[in-house]
């Protein structure tokens, strides 16, 4: 028999994005519902296909309801280092990026983010990237939020 590990008003913690698997009504399948780092408390727990817990959660800040799976969860109370981007975001070098005195990507360059990993919850996230041909993992002191000016110059560019 399963036991939950969370009770009825335990503080957790999401550590996996949170997407809508198609049965989350009023949003399309694959939108973002919860980002991780993000924190709620349980309103109840249940056993789904008896071999998975699932948690009610409710996020207060945004008045929203969810169920997530026991390994997607945290104890809030615990070290958690966020992380500043996400798979799909666009961030912009801020150090230069070579290999053998050759320049790979300037700084300031604005890449796409293709993926986010970490030791353990509590290390600092390093970030996939890909800027052109160059797909290359790089620490989060690497990168920085772009302008809104810079990502708009960049949409730009697609368009035209």
């Amino acid at each position: 028999m399963l036991n939950p590990k969370y009770e009825y008003g335990s503080k957790v913690r999401v550590i996996h994005n949170i997407r809508n698997d198609g049965s989350f009504p009023g949003s399309l399948k694959g939108d973002m519902l919860i980002r991780r780092g993000e924190v709620g408390y349980v309103r109840q727990a249940g056993i789904f296909l008896q071999e998975e817990v699932i948690y009610q959660i409710h996020f207060l800040e945004r008045d929203l309801m969810l169920g997530c799976k026991e390994k997607e969860l945290m104890d809030a109370e615990l070290p958690w280092v966020a992380n500043d981007f996400e798979y799909g975001d666009k961030a912009k070098l801020a150090i230069t990026l070579a290999s053998q005195g050759e320049v790979l990507a300037p700084a300031g360059a604005i890449v796409s983010v293709l993926a986010v990993s970490r030791e353990h919850l509590a290390a600092v996230p390093e970030y996939r990237i890909q800027y052109g041909e160059l797909d290359v993992t790089v620490p989060e002191r690497a990168l920085t939020k772009p302008e809104p000016e810079e990502l708009e110059a960049l949409n730009d560019e697609f368009a035209a």
